[in-house]
């Protein structure tokens, strides 16, 4: 995969990509992979610190998940969390949908870059493989 270094302060994803999901078949079953974002901010964090509620933020999860400590958070605008699992793409319900998961997996990376290279590394995936959530089986 070919380094970008993308990182902007105003837009988690590049502008060239799609959407922020996969559906990809795997050994009769479906693999679905998907990015979410969430603006990282220092002050707001420490907030939720002072206040004891960081473990149970959405912050405290992505900070445990991450893949690395953040040692330059002046150039950290946004943490990704990376997501896949097996699901069944039949169910168009989304508490069946979610019931059917098997072999979830997140991980969590403080830039784009990173998740990018880790996806393509372990599962072959590219930027262009990513579409809209209405391209694929994942409920609504």
């Amino acid at each position: 995969m070919t380094k970008t270094t993308y990182n902007n302060p105003y837009h988690p994803y590049p502008y060239e990509m799609r959407g922020q999901c996969v559906e990809r078949k795997e050994n009769n079953k479906t693999r679905f992979f998907q990015i979410f974002s969430l603006e990282y901010d220092e002050k707001y964090i420490e907030r939720l610190k002072e206040i004891d509620a960081l473990e149970h933020s959405d912050f405290g999860r992505y900070l445990g998940w991450l893949n690395r400590p953040i040692t330059d958070s002046d150039n950290v605008f946004y943490l990704y969390k990376f997501e896949t699992y097996y699901a069944d793409p039949n169910q168009e319900d989304l508490y069946l949908f979610n019931k059917s998961i098997d072999c979830y997996e997140a991980y969590v990376f403080q830039n784009i870059d990173e998740l990018f290279e880790y996806a393509n590394h372990k599962w072959g995936l590219v930027l262009s493989d990513f579409v809209p959530i209405y391209e694929t089986h994942i409920p609504d």
